[in-house]
């Protein structure tokens, strides 16, 4: 998939903060913190620009530093620990062994530099041609709790390391329209539930959903929340294009950050995805960054 270049840059801004605190703890939510994205977009998008991921890049480079201090200093374990942002030197010597397969004393006494990580240099790459922002409308909007009827299933999105919504989330569709064939076209809303996916393999949960209560359906409520809000033109299946410009281009230029919430793909009555004209709205949770 073709990517702008923001979200590079927004790599490289990362690193060179991880590479300068490399004695903090940086966990993932501390990371996000700094990123324009989400813990679970966080993940993605690292692996997707380094081949690596965020929590064993930042494991690596500070059990290397680590490394580097007990060949060439005499600290003790605990402070050299300590000095790398871990919490104490059991978790350390733990994290040491299984990265270099020696204990920290083991290693100071084997005196050569072994197993070391250095800090990733990036090259910059010729943006690609992409989406023009200025054709796309964003828009900001606060909605308030909402409860949805429908049916569930798991899914891997776009930003997954293997994708397959394009065939989950429509079989999911399938067996959802006929509970609603005695009903009136209703506006219908795709729910995706993505508040444990950074802890979940990335897993997310697709509800094909009404606001009307439907025989056989589940109810699904959708917490208050700030959305940014982008209006994808043109058949469904090409979701995916405009997705990857609002998280790669998009949200690094804007003033907000992503958030693990429930994203929603909200469909006007009648719609047609397969239509060159057909417009449905994709809202992605936000904050203020």
């Amino acid at each position: 998939m073709t990517r702008p270049s923001s979200s590079f840059n927004r790599i490289c801004k990362l690193l060179d903060y991880i590479h300068a605190h490399l004695d903090q703890p940086l966990s993932l939510d501390d990371l996000a913190q700094q990123s324009c994205w989400s813990r679970w977009q966080l993940q993605r998008v690292f692996q997707s620009e380094t081949g690596l991921t965020v929590a064993n890049y930042v494991r690596e480079l500070k059990l290397s530093e680590a490394a580097e201090a007990l060949i060439h200093g005499s600290a003790r374990v605990i402070d050299i620990a300590l000095a790398n942002g871990f919490s104490s030197e059991i978790s350390f010597s733990r994290a040491f062994r299984q990265h270099f397969g020696l204990s920290p004393r083991d290693y100071r006494k084997l005196g050569r530099h072994t197993g070391l990580r250095k800090p990733l240099q990036l090259a910059q790459r010729t943006p690609p041609v992409s989406q023009t922002p200025q054709l796309m409308q964003v828009r900001v909007e606060s909605a308030e709790s909402e409860t949805f009827y429908g049916l569930a299933t798991p899914i891997r999105g776009l930003l997954a390391a293997a994708p397959d919504f394009a065939e989950q989330v429509p079989s999911v569709w399938a067996q959802f329209t006929p509970l609603m064939a005695h009903q009136t076209p209703q506006p219908l809303t795709g729910v995706i539930d993505v508040t444990a996916a950074a802890d979940n393999d990335h897993a997310l949960i697709y509800w094909a959903t009404s606001t009307l209560p439907v025989s056989g359906a589940e109810r699904v409520t959708v917490p208050a929340q700030t959305y940014a809000v982008v209006k994808h033109r043109g058949p469904i299946a090409l979701l995916p294009q405009t997705l990857a410009w609002f998280i790669f281009d998009w949200l690094p230029q804007s003033i907000y950050r992503g958030v693990d919430g429930f994203e929603l793909e909200r469909y006007p009555a009648g719609y047609d995805g397969t239509a060159v004209h057909a417009e449905m709205d994709y809202w992605l949770p936000i904050e203020i960054a």
